[in-house]
């Protein structure tokens, strides 16, 4: 069997500043052709499409897999040629037997706001019906019907923070698998729920979604159905964003009944996505009184992996007007960069560290640091989330602030692995607080180092206050509702 594997992967927060560019996907993750089964050494989607792939011995045909961090809207000649680009590596070797995409299901691109499911009806006429094409997406994907219709699986993550990547990339090769060399097609259900939930409280670990995670595995188990639930992406701006359930198998009035369950089971919960952050001043107050360290200070409204800046400096200035140490930050800041490459290792400089982006997350805080380290900022991620990707934040230069240490890099980068620390010898583990810009996917890199947690009401685009954002009226209207939207015909 020949199946061809690719993807296209961006999470868009249409609350940001600034246009997402081809560069940017290019300084993350691009690979075309041949260079893309150098994902075989990961645990993402594309590591276990190919394991899955070579243990059955189908023969692999890689297209094309781009993907950027999280950032604005996506320039859509960027989205054009991106598109046009793996559907000709799709079917450069004539017509495979079966397809295998991954895509986060939450990209938005300036006229198309919603570019996974254009994607995903463009293969699937391309190919024809006698095509099987699974199709993997984030848990934060934002479903429209478009993406469910004419695939035989929509398959999300299980987990928050999302470290089952691998496991969902070989899930879609099982499906695949049950699909190829037969003419009978599962059929896909796909609900959208008129609920729109803060990242912050979507852990997997604790309630709600605990249950709603134990519910779904036990419906798969039960039942023998594929069943996925995508909380979604609350800051993206679009029709399709909210809470979405999706199944697939060779019942459709089963997985209709499982599915409208479910989604019931939900509804009967969405009063307890709670999320209660401390104000700055009174969480650096109680981490500056904790006889537990770590601390985790957790800035999840600059939230690298929803798309923020990863500039925001509230914390740091709050943690400096007390004139207090021990803690670490990062600030993606490439001008404090440039000083401290100016100045050099073991050398001094006055530099005005982040708040540069926007207006949104904190002023730029005066600092006077001595240049303890300097790096090209990259590492490879060995912990749970995507082991084996080879981040680059560019050039990184690790400041001593007053017993403080501050780190600035050219580019930003979710604290998803404790590589981004240690690789320049920081390690967290010895540190009195930690800042991370993120709402829970922190926890896959120091979740088990972290002697306390608080949770800080800073300001951002990730803010997990919904209501703070200026959404238009459809999506407003989504905090409070509690129906269930038709399925579309």
């Amino acid at each position: 069997m020949r199946v061809a594997v690719g993807g296209i992967f961006h999470e868009t927060n249409t609350f940001a500043s600034g246009l997402t560019s081809l560069d940017d996907f290019r300084a993350y993750q691009f690979a075309e052709g041949a260079a893309l089964l150098d994902y075989s050494n990961t645990r993402s989607e594309l590591g276990g499409f190919i394991a899955g792939s070579e243990e059955r011995g189908w023969d692999i045909l890689p297209a094309l897999y781009a993907a950027a961090v999280p950032s604005g809207t996506v320039e859509q000649t960027v989205n054009d040629h991106l598109t046009s680009a793996l559907l000709e590596r799709l079917l450069a070797n004539g017509r495979p037997d079966g397809i295998l995409l991954t895509l986060h299901g939450a990209m938005v691109a300036e006229h198309d706001a919603d570019p996974d499911g254009e994607l995903v009806e463009r293969v699937v006429a391309a190919v024809g019906p006698d095509v099987p094409v699974v199709v993997t997406v984030d848990f934060h994907a934002n479903l429209s019907e478009r993406i469910a219709h004419g695939v035989e699986a929509v398959i999300a993550y299980d987990t928050y923070p999302h470290v089952d990547m691998f496991d969902r990339g070989q899930e879609a090769v099982e499906v695949l698998a049950g699909a190829l060399g037969t003419s009978r097609r599962r059929a896909v259900i796909h609900r959208k729920l008129p609920l729109l939930t803060a990242p912050q409280a979507q852990y997997t670990a604790a309630r709600p979604m605990r249950e709603i995670m134990q519910r779904v595995l036990d419906l798969e188990a039960d039942e023998g159905v594929q069943v996925s639930v995508a909380p979604g992406f609350p800051y993206a701006d679009v029709d399709c964003a909210g809470f979405s359930i999706t199944a697939s198998g060779h019942d459709r009035v089963l997985l209709s009944q499982l599915v409208d369950s479910l989604a019931d089971f939900v509804l009967s919960r969405r009063d307890r996505f709670q999320f209660e952050p401390l104000s700055v001043e009174d969480a650096v107050g109680r981490a500056s009184r904790s006889s537990r360290t770590p601390v985790i200070l957790v800035d999840s409204a600059d939230n690298i992996g929803g798309g923020s800046p990863g500039d925001g400096t509230v914390i740091l200035a709050e943690w400096m007007r007390h004139d207090l140490s021990g803690l670490v930050v990062t600030l993606a800041d490439p001008g404090a960069v440039a000083a401290a490459v100016d100045a050099g290792v073991g050398r001094s400089v006055r530099v005005d560290v982040g708040g540069k982006t926007d207006d949104m997350h904190g002023e730029p805080v005066l600092v006077d640091g001595y240049v303890k380290l300097l790096s090209d900022g990259a590492y490879r991620h060995l912990g749970t989330y995507n082991q084996g990707f080879l981040t680059r934040m560019g050039r990184t230069a690790v400041l001593e602030v007053a017993g403080n240490t501050v780190i600035v890099s050219e580019r930003k980068a979710m604290p998803f692995d404790r590589q981004q620390l240690l690789s320049l010898g920081v390690d967290p583990a010895h540190h009195r607080a930690l800042v991370v810009k993120s709402a829970v996917g922190w926890r896959a890199a120091y979740g088990d180092v972290a002697a306390e947690v608080i949770e800080v009401d800073t300001p951002g685009i990730c803010t997990g206050n919904l209501s703070r954002l200026h959404y238009s009226e459809p999506r407003r209207r989504m905090l409070s509702q509690s129906e269930i939207v038709p399925a579309s015909p």
